[in-house]
């Protein structure tokens, strides 16, 4: 594995990365919210055959954090991670994106006019509005706030968040979660969060939303990973309502990459090669 600082619209992305130049297709990680790139870390030693590239994304882990006019849109990320993809002159792609790494990646794929992308597996990637738990408690603490981000800051690092992480929901998965947290920029946290709550907003009985559409709009082939969590159940009705082909992952976990390590890997190694 390498590690560098590559500049890409004159932002300092992060990015860890193993390039094989034998011909298979490049595995293009795209971490969640408040995450970083090293919820991939098992990737490198359990995904033997193919390039990986993980970036941190912009005002995430070790990526660039912005001081003035913060610009942490979906449309900026995007952005960037198509820098990236010419940055390493990528092709036939497999997109793995977790939570709002999965929205990303859904954008990416229907963004994609030049055939880049060859698959997508989107890791409970929030296509329904109950899934976004974290969120929800972020545009909850905002207002209490009232946007103030130093305030927002001391929630998310020292405060309500780290609580909820570390002690209401402890787990070896939400310990590594907020050792990431802790290098997010609040700025990006809380303009992801409204952004995620926005975009699925209007959401109908059918599970309808701009996310969930999008998803089920592609036109490529696609899988979506689930765990055994309650919260996923209206996402999983989605999928099974639009015939979208989704896989259940036997564990009460939101990082099914972490907390099914070797099972995940697995799967994900012979879906890329079918």
């Amino acid at each position: 594995m390498k590690a560098e600082i590559v500049n890409l619209l004159g932002h300092n992305i992060f990015v860890r990365y193993r390039i094989k130049e034998n011909g298979k297709p490049p595995v293009l990680f795209i971490h969640g919210l408040g995450e970083s790139g090293r919820c991939f870390f098992d990737a490198y030693g359990l995904l033997l055959d193919n390039s990986v590239i993980v970036p941190d994304l912009l005002g995430y882990g070790k990526s660039e954090k912005l001081k003035t006019d913060p610009d942490y849109s979906f449309s900026n990320q995007l952005k960037i991670l198509g820098e990236l993809i010419d940055y390493f002159r990528l092709r036939d792609i497999i997109i793995v994106g977790h939570s709002y790494g999965g929205v990303l990646g859904t954008f990416m794929c229907g963004e994609d006019k030049k055939g880049k992308i060859k698959k997508f597996v989107n890791v409970e990637g929030c296509i329904a509005r109950d899934t976004l738990l974290e969120s929800t408690n972020a545009v909850r603490a905002l207002g209490q706030c009232n946007d103030d981000m130093s305030e927002f800051g001391k929630w998310l690092h020292e405060g309500g968040f780290k609580k909820r992480l570390l002690e209401d929901n402890e787990s070896a998965s939400t310990i590594k979660y907020f050792d990431s947290v802790i290098e997010c920029a609040p700025a990006a946290f809380a303009q992801t969060a409204k952004e995620l709550i926005r975009r699925t907003e209007g959401e109908d009985e059918a599970g309808n939303n701009e996310i969930s559409l999008a998803y089920k709009g592609l036109d490529l082939p696609k899988i979506f990973c689930v765990g055994a969590r309650q919260v996923m159940d209206s996402a999983k009705s989605f999928l099974s309502r639009n015939n979208l082909e989704w896989k259940e992952f036997n564990v009460v976990s939101h990082w099914l990459m972490l907390d099914k390590r070797e099972e995940f890997y697995a799967f994900l190694d012979g879906y890329i090669r079918a």
